[in-house]
């Protein structure tokens, strides 16, 4: 019995070694700023060179510039979404009918991730979306930028 289990731990341990590295979608908004300032494909390009780099053996980054994806076949197969852009109105997620592409994508279990300016959509147009998908955003006129600084007097029993 004992060989069993030692045979069937070995097992395991060397499929989790081979399993194939997660594909992960890397989208870089179109540019927006002057040079040196808010560098969407910049930024996306380093952020997958050093996972290459790094981690090649469990990621493998696929890198769109200039926003969305036209062809959504980008998406086959993908492990997680990162998305580093401007928010607002000029989110890429929320032209056309991109919040249902990747709605489609969360549904099946796909990571979301956004970066800076990223994390807010508008309140009438993928507020409630990314709150599902990653946790929270920003929200105009309630949220914080760049900081809050907290000023507890009393802190509550818990």
């Amino acid at each position: 019995m004992r060989k069993i289990l030692t045979l069937g731990l070995i097992l395991s341990l060397s499929l989790g070694a081979m399993a194939k590295p997660k594909k992960v979608v890397m989208i870089a908004g179109p540019r927006s700023h002057g040079p040196l300032s808010h560098e969407h494909r910049a930024g996306i390009m380093l952020l997958a060179k050093c996972l290459e780099k790094g981690a090649a053996d469990l990621v493998q980054p696929t890198v769109v510039t200039n926003g969305f994806p036209k062809d959504v076949s980008v998406f086959n197969g993908a492990d997680a979404v990162v998305i580093y852009s401007d928010g607002g109105g000029r989110h890429p997620a929320l032209g056309g009918n991109n919040l249902e592409t990747l709605g489609k994508l969360m549904d099946r279990g796909v990571g979301f991730l956004t970066i800076h300016y990223a994390v807010e959509p508008t309140t009438n147009k993928g507020n409630k979306e990314f709150i599902a998908w990653q946790g929270g955003c920003f929200e105009t006129h309630w949220s914080v930028n760049p900081h809050w600084t907290a000023n507890f007097k009393k802190f509550p029993k818990h």
